[in-house]
């Protein structure tokens, strides 16, 4: 008799301990997905707060003094973002324009390497074109990409 009273005891501890590790288990499956949720959902939310606009004419693409093309870049979100050659890179007809090939200017505040909502930016760029149609991809250190289609007469 004492027997079984100590047998089913055992196993009734067991079962708690299973029961309480399989609680547990579930606790930590449930909390990594609902963190990784609230992460994702924080990058989505700024990442459709952050918005810019390829805002050049494109049959009539200006250049500066020294014969490099300007596009104008306008941020058109909620949150500013940096202008500035190590964070944006450029892509003509798909190829990379290398960083000493550009040059940055913010419109609004010359002195800032920020371009703030509703700010207006160039971006020139020295490289030799052909007559013709051509492709222009700006991208932003986090991958928001605007493209544009212009033609140099």
């Amino acid at each position: 008799m004492a027997s079984n009273v100590a047998s089913e005891l055992i196993l009734f501890i067991a079962s708690l301990l299973v029961a309480g590790m399989v609680a547990g288990g579930l606790y930590v499956v449930t909390q990594d997905i609902s963190d990784g949720i609230t992460v994702r959902g924080k990058d989505l939310a700024y990442s459709l707060r952050l918005n810019f606009e390829i805002i050049n004419d494109p049959e009539n693409i200006p250049t500066d003094n020294t014969g490099a093309y300007i596009f104008y870049i306008k941020n058109i979100g909620k949150v500013p973002f940096t202008f500035e050659s190590n964070s944006i890179i450029v892509f003509i007809d798909g190829n990379m324009i290398p960083s000493s090939n550009l040059t940055f200017v913010n419109l609004n505040n010359p002195t800032s390497n920020q371009l703030y909502p509703y700010d207006v930016g160039e971006i020139h760029v020295a490289t030799f074109l052909s007559s013709g149609y051509h492709k222009i991809v700006v991208i932003l250190s986090n991958g928001k990409q605007r493209a544009l289609i212009f033609r140099i007469g």
